[in-house]
């Protein structure tokens, strides 16, 4: 992965610039949302030191959400990018990930449906969706995960 020598933002896969296009004009494309493109309650709520938001604050925060419309949850997803390869935990890539028995997982997957909207020429729906096994024993622990995100396709 390159990050933006400058603002540390996740540059797209490919490019060999140093910087992105907020710090140079003809920098390479960023995989992170440029600053103030997204307006949200979250980003208000204040956190600990270690970065966790305190359980009153996320219940209340929780609590005034409306469901969004097609349009709120078209414009809230940042696909990954063709050819990314690596974590996309420190980028601003949209993923979700769905862990517990079968009964919980399926039940919330059904939540998760209007993804499948998503798919078209330009974007794909990725979904991982597997048994989970216990580390050290590598034995089936009869719970499942599901992981979701939106990918741009290959040109």
């Amino acid at each position: 992965m390159t990050f933006c020598a400058d603002c540390g933002v996740l540059l797209a896969p490919g490019n060999a610039e140093e910087c992105c296009d907020n710090c140079a004009p003809d920098g390479a494309p960023t995989v992170s949302r440029e600053k103030g493109d997204l307006v949200s309650s979250l980003e208000g709520l204040q956190s600990t030191k270690s970065g966790h938001i305190l359980k009153k604050d996320a219940v209340k925060w929780l609590n005034s959400l409306d469901k969004p419309n097609q349009v709120e949850l078209k414009r809230s997803v940042l696909p990954k990018p063709a050819g990314f390869e690596g974590s996309t935990h420190e980028t601003d890539i949209s993923n979700i990930r769905i862990s517990g028995d079968a009964r919980f997982v399926e039940t919330f997957a059904g939540l998760m449906t209007c993804l499948l909207d998503f798919e078209d020429d330009e974007t794909r729906v990725e979904l991982n969706l597997s048994r989970t096994k216990v580390r050290d024993t590598k034995q089936y622990t009869g719970n499942y995960a599901l992981y979701l995100s939106v990918a741009e396709r290959e040109s």
